[in-house]
């Protein structure tokens, strides 16, 4: 129920204005928040479609990771216990190589938020500053 809640307030807060803060507040707590806050729909879809991945493979590895040792704990052929082993190591390296793409594909979602919400008035900005060449100076000139 909770997060039913969480997506009409998005879009409430999308209509009311780009915020750089609320976009990276959004990105870190719901995974894509942050795109669809600055109304980059393609890039919230990679987001989460990529998190959504990360998570069910470390949760996948996880499972298996304790079904290896389980099986581990309960055979009592010295080999079989030593292959389990093994597997069960193999899947929680997965699992943690996952989890740290989790956390590398959620700081990079919430500092493309962040910046995106800045750049959001930048077409409109542009044509209030120009560069001159003249002569040999370079002049910046911006109109307020």
């Amino acid at each position: 129920m909770k997060r039913l809640m969480i997506i009409p307030l998005l879009w409430v807060t999308a209509l009311c204005g780009v915020n750089p803060t609320h976009a990276m507040l959004y990105s870190a707590f719901i995974p894509g928040g942050g795109q669809i806050y600055n109304q980059a729909y393609v890039k919230a879809s990679v987001v989460i479609g990529m998190q959504t991945y990360l998570i069910s493979t470390a949760l996948y590895h996880d499972s298996k990771a304790q079904d290896f040792s389980s099986k581990a704990a309960s055979s009592s052929d010295i080999y079989l216990v030593e292959h389990y082993r093994q597997r069960a190591d193999k899947h929680k390296e997965k699992r943690t190589s996952d989890i740290w793409w989790i956390g590398i594909t959620a700081a990079l979602s919430v500092l493309d938020a962040y910046v995106d919400a800045h750049l959001a008035d930048f077409e409109s900005q542009k044509t209030k500053l120009r560069l001159r060449f003249e002569d040999e100076t370079l002049a910046l000139q911006i109109t307020f």
